[in-house]
């Protein structure tokens, strides 16, 4: 896949996200971090097992509520990355834009992203990446 230069490419899940953009051309790709934002998940994890609770018994979140937790603190995050795409999309005017997440992120931040954001879009690459070096981010988008 050809990045002309000046395209951002937003790479996410749901708890990670990296904003990139191509200063190099569409055959010699150089992504430079825009904006990146990761949540603590570990501390979402952590409200698994909570301490005793006031009468002495240990208190415990099911894993269903648990999950229910993470489900909702990766929602507001993917809504937060959206709104933060759309605001730097209209405040920079950036025309061409790359999503790259794995399906349920990518799924959800579709219905977040405003008419604008969405119009720039010229290609999505599913997968969870966003944990890669820019060099294997490069690669994937040299491979879609």
């Amino acid at each position: 896949m050809r990045v002309d230069n000046g395209t951002w490419v937003a790479v996410c899940d749901g708890g990670k996200f990296l904003l990139l953009q191509n200063n190099g051309d569409a055959d010699l790709l150089d992504l430079r971090v825009v904006s990146h934002e990761e949540i603590d998940t570990k501390a979402i994890q952590g409200r698994e097992n909570r301490g005793p609770s006031p009468d002495g018994h240990k208190a415990r979140v099911g894993r269903a509520q648990s999950t229910d937790v993470e489900d909702l603190a990766e929602h507001r995050f993917v809504q937060s990355t959206a709104v933060a795409l759309d605001k730097g999309i209209q405040k920079d005017g950036v025309a061409k834009l790359v999503l790259v997440a794995d399906p349920k992120t990518l799924g959800r931040l579709r219905t977040q992203l405003s008419d604008q954001a969405r119009n720039a879009i010229v290609h999505e690459i599913s997968g969870d990446h966003a944990h890669k070096a820019l060099a294997e981010i490069e690669k994937v988008l040299k491979k879609a």
